[in-house]
């Protein structure tokens, strides 16, 4: 039975204003709103609630509710997100909870992003200098360095069984590798566990809290570039268990540990797509390997499951052919199915449970309707709304996102997700809308706020997981690789002339629209296709050698040449900042200031390029800006500059 708490009715009141929404018309506010709540997460002895929340005055804010009281939220920590973001929490224990904060900086001509962990009373009382948090690392930690570490939030294990500490990935001894360091939540105090070794960029422990499992990334080497070291409990040596290329069909990731630490849960290729792999070691070598779970029609690219008490996972977030989570320990299987069938045609998440796992967290969400958080409780029974994500959208009748599929002109399948607005399905404005990364991909599970407010504009809405995506196996993913602007792109361009064959789009009322690796597309369509009446670029890449030249510094290079290629002379030609004088349509190009991966660079090359070439453009350049869009005055000022752009084009 699912029931509404009063305290989700007047935190609404407190955060937004209302705005009456009609049948035939919403307000673009609605859409370009920041979600009103982006996480909540119970306390380990189920007393307390602590909330996520983004309030109409641009701040972001943790609150904490006590469920065993009378008293309403309060507010814990809070940030204008201007000099510093708050990005996640998590309790630690019942009294304390880890937040992190993000900025983005200058460095070396760029924009790296940093991270801090900072510690939080979960009662609200301050702390000594009067602030309500306090940093987790000091400056003094890193006296080695040649500079402060940009990640500090790299938390590896939480050590259930230890009241006081947890275990972090950083570097302490040198700037190039991070060490673990077990450091005191509350005094700051660290002790160094494993010191850095040569090449390693990750670390993994095992259930019982021992640094077992290192990942390693050799730029040096010429293929074979990435390891996965192992210590085996009864060795006191590093071993190498695997070593694989980019895009290498031996590629291995080991997601977690059982109870005996020579078991190791490893994700690895199994018939052309990413399966789940059980694999025993014995003397610092494989022995077996037994496959837990696979799906024949996509990449099982989830992490693993574990309950409270149980040190094997119990399941992988994968979602199967019910659009229910995997989950192989049949007592909790059957309890989640109690859940499943109070939801039937929505995908739900476990989103936190208290120790004894008899409240919990839910984040319940469908592509037709924003996400919604409900408090359970095993004893008493029932579920209870603790609150929407979007709250004005509540009850709205959104159109749902429905795979299609078409053919590339070299035959190849791809699957699109495609969207209607209500009542409609022929000749219509159209929305082709890829996405970014371009390792991703779209699907029909989670809400997206841009196509819901497409659609709401009476747009239709194609999405192409073009070749290069991810999720369709690694043939798939590496028909993508150096392919930036040529099929990838002619994909995008098959995916049109699908709409337009169907009668769904009106062939005369077409825009690209995209951002990041979605921005770069548009940008390309504009140059070299007829197809599209208008573009949109939100913070796209424009420029391939200069994307290249950046990712050297944030030690991702390599990758970025495999992805990309170097040959100057086709990065030239499939760079849009190349292209602006081949560009007859009307573009929307946006850009951030603050964005670190994509940086500022790329929209003011662009916007200097089409003003040579005497186009017909808007430029915004958006002051602290991000790469998400993650604050609401940014949100807000390009989804209206969009909303006005679109409406006079289409």
């Amino acid at each position: 039975m699912k029931n509404k708490y009063l305290f989700s009715c007047v935190l609404t009141l407190l955060l937004f204003s209302g705005v009456s929404l009609s049948k035939e018309f919403i307000p673009v506010e609605v859409f370009a709103t920041l979600p009103q709540f982006r996480d909540v997460e119970i306390s380990p002895d189920g007393t307390k609630l602590a909330l996520f929340a983004n309030l109409k005055n641009g701040y972001s804010a943790i609150y904490i509710q006590d469920l065993e009281s009378n008293k309403g939220l309060m507010p814990l920590l809070s940030s204008d997100n201007k000099q510093m973001k708050l990005q996640s929490f998590s309790w630690f224990d019942n009294e304390t909870l880890l937040a992190d904060a993000w900025f983005s900086a200058d460095f070396f001509r760029t924009k790296i992003d940093n991270t801090r962990l900072l510690y939080v009373k979960a009662d609200g009382t301050k702390f000594d200098n009067g602030s309500a948090f306090q940093p987790v690392f000091r400056k003094e930690h890193f006296k080695k360095l040649a500079r402060i570490p940009q990640f500090h939030n790299t938390v590896i294990d939480k050590l259930s069984d230890d009241p006081d500490h947890i275990l972090v990935s950083i570097p302490i001894n040198n700037d190039r590798y991070p060490d673990v360091v077990k450091v005191n939540v509350r005094s700051s105090a660290i002790d160094v566990v494993k010191r850095a070794k040569s090449d390693i960029r990750m670390w993994k422990t095992d259930k019982e809290g021992k640094v077992r499992i290192g990942f390693g990334f050799d730029r040096k080497a010429s293929k074979n570039q990435q390891s996965v070291l192992y210590k085996d409990p009864d060795l006191d040596q590093w071993i190498t268990l695997w070593k694989f290329g980019l895009f290498d069909e031996k590629e291995v990731n080991v997601l977690g540990f059982g109870e005996d630490p020579k078991q190791v849960w490893i994700s690895a290729y199994h018939e052309g797509k990413l399966a789940i792999f059980k694999v025993n070691i014995e003397d610092g070598k494989e022995v077996s390997r037994e496959l837990v779970y696979s799906d024949p029609n996509r990449d099982v690219e989830g992490s693993l499951r574990y309950a409270g008490g149980s040190k094997d996972p119990i399941g992988v977030r994968h979602w199967d052919e019910n659009g229910r989570l995997v989950t192989w320990d049949q007592e909790i299987a059957k309890f989640e199915k109690t859940v499943y069938d109070q939801f039937p045609d929505d995908h739900v998440y476990f989103i936190s449970f208290s120790k004894d796992r008899k409240r919990f967290i839910l984040y319940v969400v469908d592509n037709d309707k924003p996400g919604e958080f409900y408090l359970g409780d095993e004893t008493e029974g029932g579920l209870d709304l603790i609150a929407n994500t979007f709250p004005r959208l509540s009850g709205v009748d959104l159109p749902p996102r429905e795979p299609v599929y078409f053919n590339a002109r070299d035959g190849l399948e791809i699957e699109a997700y495609l969207t209607l607005p209500k009542g409609q399905n022929k000749n219509l404005p159209t929305v082709i809308f890829p996405h970014g990364g371009p390792i991703a991909a779209d699907d029909d599970v989670r809400f997206d706020y841009w196509t819901s407010f497409f659609t709401s504009r009476g747009y239709a809405v194609l999405q192409p997981n073009f070749r290069g995506s991810s999720g369709y196996g690694l043939d798939f993913k590496k028909a993508g690789l150096q392919r930036w602007g040529l099929e990838m792109q002619t994909d995008i361009e098959d995916a049109t002339r699908w709409m337009i064959d169907e009668g769904i789009a009106d062939e005369d009322s077409i825009c690209i629209v995209g951002g990041s690796y979605g921005g770069y597309a548009a940008l390309m369509g504009a140059a070299n296709s007829n197809l599209f009446k208008c573009a949109v670029s939100f913070a796209g890449v424009t420029d391939l050698s200069l994307l290249i030249k950046e990712s050297w510094y944030y030690g991702t290079g390599k990758m970025t040449r495999e992805m990309i290629g170097t040959e100057r002379s086709k990065l030239i030609k499939t760079s849009p900042v190349n292209l602006a004088n081949q560009i007859n349509i009307p573009v929307l190009l946006v850009q951030g200031e603050d964005d670190s991966r994509v940086t500022l660079e790329h929209g003011t090359r662009m916007e200097a390029a089409l003003r040579r070439a005497k186009a017909d453009y808007i430029y915004i350049q958006q002051e602290d800006s991000d790469h998400f869009l993650s604050l609401a005055k940014n949100r807000l000022e390009f989804f209206r500059a969009m909303d006005l752009f679109l409406s006079e084009h289409l």
